[in-house]
């Protein structure tokens, strides 16, 4: 561990072989160089462990789940071992920007009220070649959350507010983070640095990928919970059946919502038929929205033409 570190990093890692170097070496390699690296190896079945051994630097820490616990459970036991006022997160699939580190710490130094902070990002396919970005606003909330906040991996927040609050709600399998930054922004304040700092990958493994759907519903959830409308007949219904057993108790815009989520997830994975599915479900729901409509169209043409558009027009899957 460094000798007056500012800031500590959290990973949790499970079978990331192929991308973990790139994740580790990013933050090795900061231009901010006091921090300690708490990296959980959550029983990585993979080389991951053997590759976490293998650096030796003081400012890595490693914790070793004997069994697999999962992301949410992993990354409250690295925020309870953390010994920085400050967190800063990072997936073990990403990299950060060599100055994300100095650039966050600097705005907290002058925003001290400030509890989190994410970075706009690069988006990176999985031979990091760059797909795209998202830029942030310096006040999140403007987008009134509906769709997310920012990368899950780029976010700083401050400890102690985090551990005041219970950390991540660990009945969250996936948007976690979602869940935990609207809980935050309920009573402190939350901001965004336009600079992109963090490159996010996507690739078949990733959550944005293959976990669309059951992300969405969790996404749904934690929405709910933030305005108090989790009654405990659907709780339970989650606790006994999974996230899944949450869509009949969805109302007509959360169906809309989880419909293009799912959507989305589809055409990214380039199968047009169930994409078009979800789009039909979402023009009975909604026949006169047109960005959906246009999806629908686009659909038919084949995903080169869906994602120009969607980069000539920002066609949003929110809108």
């Amino acid at each position: 561990m460094a000798d007056n570190p500012q800031i500590s990093v959290i990973m949790s890692v499970y079978n990331e072989e192929r991308y973990l170097r790139q994740a580790i070496e990013s933050i090795l390699n900061q231009t901010l160089p006091d921090f300690e690296f708490i990296i959980v190896n959550d029983a990585s079945t993979d080389s991951s462990l053997e590759i976490i051994q293998s650096y030796d630097d003081r400012r890595i820490r490693m914790i070793n789940n004997k069994t697999n616990i999962g992301l949410t459970r992993s990354l409250n036991i690295a925020i309870e071992q953390a010994q920085e006022k400050l967190i800063a997160r990072q997936d073990a699939d990403d990299i950060s920007l060599p100055n994300r580190l100095e650039e966050q710490f600097r705005y907290f130094k002058l925003h001290p009220e400030t509890a989190l902070l994410g970075t706009s990002i690069y988006i990176i396919d999985e031979d990091g070649k760059r797909q795209g970005k998202r830029i942030l606003s310096e006040d999140p909330s403007r987008n009134n959350f509906q769709g997310g906040l920012f990368a899950h991996g780029s976010a700083m927040f401050q400890t102690e507010i985090v551990r005041r609050l219970g950390g991540y709600n660990e009945l969250f399998r996936y948007s976690q983070d979602y869940e935990l930054w609207l809980r935050i922004a309920k009573h402190y304040q939350v901001r965004g640095l336009p600079q992109v700092l963090y490159m996010l990958r996507l690739h078949e493994e990733s959550i944005q990928f293959g976990k669309k759907e059951e992300s969405a519903l969790y996404h749904l959830m934690a929405l709910r919970i933030t305005r108090n409308d989790l009654d405990t007949e659907v709780l339970k219904a989650i606790k006994d059946s999974g996230i899944k057993s949450l869509y009949p108790y969805l109302n007509r815009d959360e169906k809309i919502f989880f419909h293009k989520a799912t959507a989305y997830m589809h055409m990214q994975n380039n199968n047009m038929r169930l994409a078009r599915a979800e789009y039909r479900k979402v023009l009975k729901l909604s026949p006169l929205d047109f960005y959906n409509n246009l999806n629908l169209f686009l659909s038919y043409l084949g995903k080169w033409a869906w994602t120009a558009a969607h980069k000539l027009y920002d066609v949003s899957i929110y809108t």
